[in-house]
């Protein structure tokens, strides 16, 4: 049933494009674009997201919208929706084989998204697939370094493991994953680490190595080996 809007146009000077909540607004590609870019321009992110999307709904695959997009939701605090825009872009470069891009893109997510873990691993991913291991070790290490409060455990935990994967012998990835396993209550796991730890260390290695040691089950004989160790003594 169409409402009577006759009262409306009796009042003196009353138009219809004085009210634009009554229209729809039409969908202009060129304008939405261009409106987001003025409103970035000028520092007013809610704006430019709002014409981003108008955009979006009509090519949701549009991986430079995302792109731009995805980075504005971030300084927003629109975490989940930021990181789902960033995997659009990401994914279509990788698939494009443009690695190197997907990279930057990756670090300009870790950026603004820093507390993300999937970030990391996804950076660690794609390292891994140009083939550059020790950029993926020290990618989730770099991450692993953002998760420092005892919250965070869990996801520090994680991504230690990862890194363990890509290097078992470095020192420092075993060491601080053992540590976090005591401070989380995972005593096996960090005694199975600390041991064959302790068979690899160099002597000034070892003495950190006994420390931890001493820290998770201490006893004289525990004791006594980390007094060894700091004389340099296996």
């Amino acid at each position: 049933m169409n409402r009577d809007r006759g009262p409306l146009r009796r009042v003196a000077g009353f138009s219809e494009s004085a009210l634009p909540f009554l229209r729809r607004r039409s969908y202009d590609r060129s304008r939405s674009l261009s409106e987001a870019s003025r409103a970035r321009a000028r520092g007013n992110p809610t704006k430019a997201i709002a014409r981003y999307r108008e955009v979006l709904e009509h090519e949701p695959t549009n991986t430079d919208i995302h792109r731009r997009l995805a980075p504005l939701l971030a300084g927003t605090r629109q975490v989940e929706d930021a990181w789902a825009s960033y995997q659009i872009a990401i994914a279509h470069l990788v698939r494009g084989g443009f690695l190197d891009q997907a990279i930057g893109v990756l670090r300009e997510a870790a950026g603004c998204l820093g507390k993300q873990r999937a970030v990391w691993e996804e950076l660690a991913n794609v390292e891994t697939e140009r083939g550059r291991p020790i950029d993926a070790h020290a990618a989730l290490l770099e991450g692993r370094n953002r998760f420092r409060s005892r919250q965070d455990a869990p996801d520090a935990i994680h991504l230690l493991l990862r890194a363990r994967k890509l290097a078992p012998g470095d020192f420092a990835t075993n060491h601080d994953l053992a540590a976090l396993l005591i401070r989380s209550g995972a005593p096996d796991p960090a005694a199975h680490i600390l041991r064959q730890l302790a068979l690899q260390s160099t002597r000034s290695q070892l003495r950190r190595v006994r420390g931890l040691q001493f820290r998770l089950a201490p006893s004289p004989g525990a004791f006594w080996a980390w007094i060894r160790a700091s004389f340099g003594r296996r």
